[in-house]
């Protein structure tokens, strides 16, 4: 028997040639081409097709970091054909701040039978980004603060609930 990671089954999506030039003109805005062909490998290891933004190119203190969406992660989570729903986010804001302090969300999963709770917590101290030097890392966040908060909650809950999935 063996525990190592295996991925899960998948076709490798072809990236035509136009579509590598809109790859390079959107979704990977500013990548340098190493930058560009790890993305490329990074979406083709998932079995996504990089236009279809389930993995987001990003960069983080100028380095290239690959993203999961939500969506990705619901996905894998139904593939299993054991994920069980989730419940809506549960926040905490005090003194009627109109800003989250903390969403919590609990995923179901279907182990032996029997529907398991996920439960996990983000806070907004420590999933904000920062506006960041074009000032714009945070506009989502401030026009929907409790769904970006959520969606992290949510995120952490799968990945407990889901590990060997979303590794």
């Amino acid at each position: 028997m063996t525990t190592a990671l295996t991925a899960p089954e998948t076709t490798v999506p072809t990236v035509t040639a136009d579509q590598l030039e809109l790859i390079k003109r959107t979704v990977a805005s500013g990548a340098t081409a190493d930058e560009l062909k790890l993305y490329l490998f990074d979406c083709a290891r998932q079995g996504v097709h990089p236009l279809d933004k389930l993995v987001h190119f990003t960069k983080r203190q100028g380095k290239y970091t690959p993203s999961t969406s939500i969506d990705f992660m619901r996905i894998r989570a139904a593939d299993t054909g054991e994920y069980a729903g989730s419940d809506d986010a549960v926040f905490r804001s005090p003194n009627g701040n109109t800003n989250p302090e903390r969403a919590t969300v609990t995923v179901w999963r279907l182990v032996a039978g029997q529907r398991c709770a996920f439960t996990a917590t983000a806070r907004w101290s420590e999933y904000k980004p920062d506006a960041g030097a074009s000032g714009r890392g945070d506009v989502l966040w401030l026009k929907m603060p409790h769904t970006m908060l959520a969606k992290c909650a949510e995120a952490v809950a799968l990945r407990k609930g889901f590990p060997r999935q979303l590794a």
